[in-house]
C-alpha cells in the first residue's frame, strides 16, 4: 500500500465513521433528529482537518472551510455543523480520488509517512486502538515497499506484508528477529482489518506504533 492508498483508506474510514454518527443522530439528508455528541463532532472535525490538509494542502478550499468552522465562535463547539463538515470531507474525498487537488510528490515524501504515524498515535490517545492498528499496519506495509525500492529488491506481484517481509529477510536486509517481529505486527493489522478485535489489545497497538516509528527512522533515512 503506497501513500496515495493510505490517504484513500483514511478518507473511506472517516466517511464511514461520519455516516455512522449522522445515522445515530437521525440525519435524513436535510435535518438532524438530535445533535451529535460534541465529543464526536470535535474528534471528527479534527481528524478531517488533519486528513484534508495532508491530502489537499493548506491552501485548498476544503481545508480552509473546515478550519473556518473550527475557529468560528458560532460553529467551533456546535455539533449542528456536523453535516456541513461531513459534506466537506466527502467533497475533498471526491476531488482527491479524481486527482484534482493533491501534489503526488508531497504525498510520497517522508513527511507524509510521519504524519500517518502521528495520526495513529492520536487515534490511540483518543481511545481508538482498532483503527490505529489498521493505519499503522498500512504504514508498515508502505515502509517495507520503500525499503525494497531502496535496497534494489524487485517488488513482487503481491505486496502484502508477509511477502515483502520474506523477501527483505532473504536478502539479509534485516535479521530473523526483525522478520519475526514484523510477522507478529502483520497479524495485529490483519486482525484489526478483519474484525478479530479480541485477538489484540490497546497495549499491543501502542507497542506496534512505537516499533514502526523506530523501524522507519532506522531504515528509510
Amino acid at each position: 500500500m503506497n501513500a496515495q492508498d493510505l490517504v484513500t483508506k483514511n478518507f473511506e474510514r472517516l466517511v464511514i465513521e461520519g455516516t455512522r454518527i449522522l445515522s445515530a443522530s437521525g440525519w435524513d439528508g436535510n435535518e438532524l433528529h438530535q445533535f451529535p455528541p460534541a465529543t464526536d463532532y470535535i474528534r471528527f472535525r479534527t481528524e478531517a482537518l488533519n486528513l484534508v490538509r495532508r491530502a489537499c494542502g493548506d491552501n485548498d478550499d476544503h481545508y480552509r472551510e473546515l478550519k473556518r468552522i473550527a475557529e468560528a465562535k458560532e460553529s467551533a463547539n456546535n455539533s449542528a455543523y456536523f453535516p456541513h463538515c461531513m459534506g466537506i470531507v466527502q467533497a475533498a474525498q471526491y476531488a482527491f480520488q479524481a486527482g484534482l487537488l493533491f501534489d503526488l510528490r508531497a504525498l510520497l515524501s517522508a513527511e507524509v509517512l510521519g504524519d500517518f504515524i502521528e495520526q495513529a498515535e492520536q487515534l490511540l490517545e483518543a481511545g481508538y486502538h482498532v483503527p490505529a492498528a489498521s493505519l499503522i499496519g498500512a504504514v508498515l506495509e508502505d515502509s517495507l515497499r520503500k525499503l525494497c525500492d531502496k535496497t534494489g529488491i524487485p517488488l513482487p506481484a503481491s505486496t502484502k506484508i508477509d511477502r515483502l517481509n520474506a523477501d527483505l529477510a532473504k536478502a539479509n536486509v534485516y535479521d530473523k528477529l526483525v522478520q519475526k517481529r514484523i510477522t507478529a505486527l502483520a497479524d495485529i493489522r490483519n486482525n484489526a482489518d478483519h474484525g478479530h478485535f479480541d485477538k489484540f489489545k490497546k497495549q499491543d497497538v501502542e507497542d506496534m506504533v512505537k516499533w514502526v516509528r523506530a523501524f522507519a527512522a532506522d531504515n528509510l533515512k
